[in-house]
């Protein structure tokens, strides 16, 4: 299982790319790498082409999958199936690197849930009923699927939500108490309330 950091985003209510601006001296990229390299997974980071000399800057070009040009998407998908695509046969625990305040407690959580049943393509957390797929557990047989729907003209929309409504989805409920924990930050005020 690879660590896939979502920072591929056009970041345009924020106004800078958010996996390079800095929290308690560290970039947010670097903290959402962090959070899952403590789960002992080799990470990596989903940029878009424009970030990678940046990125290759700080992280080097081996840590970095640049988004697929052969797919004709945008948003968190086409970061999601271009890490899929160079690793396939790997499943992938997605973290998107404006989840700023995410512990690691509850992304081991994730991880005990897919080892207790392997039977789902995907693990995630849901909020009130919503789903937070852009914290979650991938695995490939289900990426796969949503190749296959992509390639036969068959994924209607290119949410992650209508990808997950076309998978088998272990979903694993926020305790209200928890809920600070799933807020991405998308714009300066935001980020002066920390």
């Amino acid at each position: 299982m690879y660590g896939i950091i979502l920072c591929g985003g056009q970041s345009l209510r924020m106004g800078t790319d958010k996996g390079l601006l800095n929290h308690d001296d560290k970039l947010w990229a670097q903290a959402a790498a962090d959070k899952l390299g403590s789960l002992d997974l080799p990470v990596k980071f989903s940029v878009n082409p424009l970030q990678q000399p940046t990125y290759s800057g700080y992280f080097g070009d081996q840590q970095l999958i640049v988004d697929n040009p052969s797919l004709d998407l945008r948003g968190p998908l086409l970061g999601v199936l271009s890490a899929h695509l160079s690793n396939p046969e790997e499943d992938l625990f997605l973290l998107a690197c404006d989840i700023l305040l995410m512990e690691t407690r509850l992304l081991e959580k994730l991880i005990h849930s897919a080892k207790a049943d392997d039977s789902f393509d995907a693990y995630i957390f849901t909020r009130d009923g919503q789903q937070e797929p852009l914290c979650g557990i991938y695995k490939a047989e289900g990426l796969k699927k949503i190749i296959f729907m992509l390639q036969n003209n068959a994924l209607v929309k290119h949410s992650m939500k209508y990808v997950l409504a076309n998978l088998n989805v272990c979903e694993i409920n926020i305790e209200k108490h928890d809920y600070r924990y799933f807020g991405n930050f998308n714009s300066q005020e935001e980020i002066n309330g920390l």
